[in-house]
């Protein structure tokens, strides 16, 4: 799922619950983001070396968007080996979202056998589903999901696999920063929201729409923290899990092999000025757009210089955020 949308709660009326069209350009960012991110955690493949692909029959993908993942899970030749019909040991995919505009042609979902069906995350699957899956992926449902929300996702996806199944998940936090030792540590309870939305410059603007979005929907801004204790409520064991540094502009030259960030860094910058322009737009559409001081961005000039403010600051000096990855197994 994109990072610039919002489902559950949503503060704007819209006829879809994106945030951003869905359109070839959109799906094309969204394919570009899932390669990024997959750098980031410095795998090869899909999925990290903890899952064992022999192992598994039934593979759904939950908030699938464009099916990115879905699609590179596809690519192992591990997988694409039993994908065929006649294949022995035969390996099925499923992909779903609450909405379907994101997803790819028919024709290509055919190609693999993937079976694409709408879901909310928040709702129970369908019966026929219940404890069929051996492995379930979910992502970027960051800014989706309220407390309650979280819970009741889990605890369906908890639903759909089978007794051992293994739920694959990997979240960011929306709040920025503008140097690597700014970033809290493993162990903190959180993020300092009041310090990150007050922060004079650029940085406080860009949490005041990035972070900004979450709180006034009643997201969890800081997911990666809460994530494992989640899943363990929801009656997983925690198998593995990793965090890593995403970050933008310059830094990635200072964080990322060189290859990646010359192949990302402009991306970076490009992908938070997008995202952050229709967050900022939403926001101030219902008078909830704020200055690092607290004071209202009212018009659509001061939004778009806020806007680019931030990419300016994203462009010469960079930043950074975090996102965390957890392997858990139904118990």
């Amino acid at each position: 799922m994109s990072t610039a949308t919002f489902a559950e709660g949503n503060l704007v009326p819209h006829q879809s619950l994106y945030a951003i069209p869905a359109d070839t350009p959109e799906k094309k960012r969204l394919a570009t983001q899932y390669l990024f991110k997959r750098a980031l955690y410095g795998w090869n493949s899909a999925i990290p070396s903890v899952i064992d692909v022999s192992q598994l029959t039934n593979v759904l993908d939950v908030a699938a968007g464009t099916c990115a993942w879905t699609f590179d899970f596809a690519s192992l030749p591990s997988v694409s080996e039993r994908l065929a019909e006649t294949a022995d040991n035969r390996l099925h995919l499923y992909a779903c979202d609450i909405e379907t505009q994101f997803f790819p042609e028919k024709a290509l979902t055919d190609q693999l056998g993937i079976t694409i069906f709408q879901q909310d995350a928040t709702a129970p699957f369908p019966e026929h589903l219940r404890g069929m899956f051996d492995l379930v992926h979910v992502s970027f449902l960051f800014l989706c999901l309220r407390k309650e929300g979280w819970q009741k996702a889990m605890a369906h996806c908890y639903d759909a696999l089978k007794l051992g199944g293994i739920l694959m998940i990997d979240e960011a936090d929306p709040v920025v920063y503008s140097r690597l030792s700014s970033v809290p540590p493993e162990d903190a309870s959180g993020h300092d929201l009041d310090k990150a939305l007050s922060i004079s410059g650029w940085v406080g603007k860009a949490n005041r729409i990035y972070a900004g979005m979450g709180l006034a929907n009643g997201f969890i801004t800081d997911i990666t923290y809460r994530l494992s204790s989640l899943l363990r409520t929801a009656g997983f064991e925690i198998e593995y899990t990793t965090r890593h540094v995403a970050p933008s502009g310059p830094l990635c030259r200072a964080i990322l092999p060189a290859h990646v960030a010359a192949e990302f860094e402009e991306f970076t910058v490009t992908n938070m000025e997008f995202i952050l322009k229709h967050l900022a737009a939403s926001l101030l559409a219902v008078g909830k757009l704020c200055n690092p001081d607290g004071t209202a961005v009212e018009t659509q000039e001061a939004m778009e210089r806020m806007v680019a403010d931030v990419a300016e600051g994203f462009r010469e000096e960079g930043g950074v955020s975090i996102g965390r990855c957890v392997v858990a197994r139904k118990a």
